[in-house]
C-alpha cells in the first residue's frame, strides 16, 4: 500500500505553479456548480484572486462528482461578507465565510492561509476560554502548502478553466499516490488526524501511500489520541458511509491507527474483520446501498458494530440469541467503542434499536403485527438495519410487511402539511 519518491523540502517562497490549460485536465466549465462559478466571477471582478480549490478539483479530475466546492480567495472574510449579502462569517480560530443559498446548500470561502501552524485548540477548553487566533492570511503559494494532502491542493481558476498546481498534485493523481504536503511526521504531529485523511484518500481512491507517509503513520499512530475526540468521531462517521467502509477499517487495521480508534474489532486476532464473517459481509452491504444512494443512518451502522462487539460473535444467527434484553444490554454496549466518543443520545438509540432487532427476529413472519412498530421513531433505522443484516427469507419478509408503513408515514406527513397548509392566514394590506 505504500509509493515510494519523495520530493525534496523546498520553500513556498521558491516554487512556481505548474499551470494545466484546459486541454490538459478533464474537467470542463459546466461541471463546476453554477453559485461557485459565480461567486468566483464576483470577488475577481472586485479585483480579488479566487479559485475553486481541495477535493471538489481532485473529484473532477478523478472523474468524479464533487460534493461540496469550496472557495479561497486573497479577499478576507470581512471583505468577502461586503461583496455577498447572503454571507455569515464562521469560527472561532480561523474565521470563514459561509454564503447560504436555497434547500439548505452553503459554499464555503475561506482567505488565502499562511504556511504558519497553530497548536490545536486544547480538549475540554471552556466555551468562555481565550481562543488561539488563526487569522494569519497569505498567499496561493502558502495556502497550498498549507492543505494536508498533494492531490488536495490544487487551485481552478474558473474564469480561464486553468488549474494551478503548486505541491505536484495532478502528477499525483495521474500515478494514483497519496502523499502529505511537507515532512509528514512533522505534519502528523501538528494534526493526527492527517492520519485518517491519508487513509480515507487511499481506500476511496485505490491510490497507494507513498513510502514517506506509510513510515510516518506506523511510527505515529498513537498520536491519534492526542487529537479531539470528537473530531476522530466525526471524521470517522464521513468514512461510514464513504461506499469504502470495510476498505478503510482494514487499512486503519494495517497503519496501526484502529488500535487507538476502535480496538474492539482486532480482538481475537481480528476475525470481525475477517473475509467470512457475517460483520464483513454486512460491511459489504452497508458499501454497496452507498453505492444505490440509499446509505444507511449513522445510528445503523454504528448498532453494526455494537451488536458484534457485544455479542461476541462473527455469526448474525448467534446474536439474535445472544443479545440480551435491557438492562443487561446497556452494560454489554457500555464495553463498546471504549475509544470512540459515541454521544450518549446515540448509545441510547442504539441500545433501543438493538432490542427493536431483536424482538422483531423472534417473531414468525406469519404472527407479525406490523402496526405494533407503526408508532416508533427508529421505524426507518430498524428496516434498514433488516435489510443490512437480512440473511434468510423470513427476514425478507419482516421487510417487505414493514416497508408499507414508511409510506404511509409520510402519507401522513404530506397529508398533515397539506390541513395546516390549507388554513386561510390573514393577510396585511398595504396601502
Amino acid at each position: 500500500m505504500s509509493q515510494s519518491e519523495s520530493p525534496p523540502s523546498v520553500s513556498p517562497e521558491d516554487i512556481a505553479a505548474t499551470i494545466y490549460g484546459p486541454d490538459y485536465h478533464p474537467i470542463r466549465k459546466n461541471q463546476i456548480d453554477d453559485d461557485a462559478r459565480k461567486i468566483v466571477y464576483r470577488l475577481q471582478r472586485a479585483g480579488y484572486k479566487a479559485y475553486v480549490v481541495g477535493g471538489g478539483v481532485r473529484d473532477l479530475v478523478l472523474g468524479k462528482q464533487p460534493k461540496d466546492f469550496d472557495i479561497s480567495t486573497s479577499a478576507t472574510p470581512r471583505e468577502i461578507k461586503s461583496l455577498f449579502r447572503n454571507c455569515r462569517i464562521i469560527g472561532r480560530r480561523f474565521k470563514l465565510a459561509h454564503l447560504y443559498f436555497a434547500h439548505g446548500k452553503n459554499i464555503e470561502v475561506s482567505t488565502f492561509r499562511d504556511t504558519i501552524e497553530v497548536p490545536e485548540q486544547p480538549e475540554g477548553e471552556t466555551a468562555g476560554a481565550p481562543v488561539v487566533s488563526d487569522n494569519i492570511y497569505g498567499t496561493e503559494v502558502t495556502d497550498a502548502f498549507r492543505r494536508d494532502l498533494t492531490i488536495n491542493g490544487l487551485f481552478l481558476d474558473v474564469s480561464t478553466m486553468e488549474i494551478l498546481d503548486y505541491v505536484g498534485g495532478m502528477q499525483d493523481l495521474r500515478d494514483g499516490i497519496v502523499r502529505v504536503i511537507g515532512e509528514p511526521a512533522v505534519r502528523f504531529q501538528e494534526d493526527p488526524v492527517r492520519m485518517l485523511r491519508v487513509v480515507r484518500h487511499s481506500a476511496r481512491n485505490g491510490f497507494r501511500i507513498n513510502t514517506a507517509c506509510w513510515d510516518a503513520i506506523l511510527a505515529n499512530a498513537g498520536l491519534i489520541l492526542q487529537s479531539s475526540q470528537v473530531r476522530v468521531f466525526d471524521e470517522l462517521k464521513k468514512d461510514f458511509t464513504s461506499g469504502h467502509f470495510l476498505t478503510i477499517l482494514h487499512l486503519l487495521s494495517e497503519t496501526g491507527l484502529l488500535e487507538y480508534i476502535l480496538p474492539e474489532l482486532l480482538e481475537n486476532d481480528g476475525r470481525l474483520l475477517s473475509a467470512e464473517s457475517d460483520f464483513s459481509q454486512c460491511l459489504e452491504r452497508i458499501d454497496d446501498f452507498v453505492s444505490e444512494d440509499r446509505a444507511p443512518s449513522t445510528t445503523v451502522i454504528l448498532t453494526i458494530i455494537a451488536m458484534f462487539i457485544a455479542g461476541d460473535s462473527v455469526w448474525l444467527e448467534d446474536l439474535a440469541e445472544r443479545l440480551p434484553e435491557a438492562p443487561d444490554l446497556s452494560e454489554k454496549l457500555a464495553s463498546c467503542f471504549t475509544r470512540l466518543v459515541v454521544p450518549r443520545k446515540e448509545r441510547e438509540k442504539i441500545q433501543l434499536l438493538l432490542n427493536l432487532w431483536s424482538k422483531i427476529r423472534s417473531i414468525a413472519p406469519k404472527a407479525l403485527k406490523p402496526n405494533s412498530f407503526k408508532r416508533t421513531s427508529l421505524l426507518p433505522d430498524l428496516i434498514s438495519l433488516l435489510e443490512v443484516t437480512c440473511l434468510s427469507k423470513d427476514d425478507a419478509q419482516r421487510i417487505h410487511l414493514l416497508r408499507p408503513l414508511l409510506h404511509e408515514a409520510e402519507d401522513d406527513l404530506g397529508h398533515d402539511s397539506h390541513h395546516r397548509g390549507g388554513r386561510n392566514r390573514p393577510h396585511k394590506h398595504h396601502r
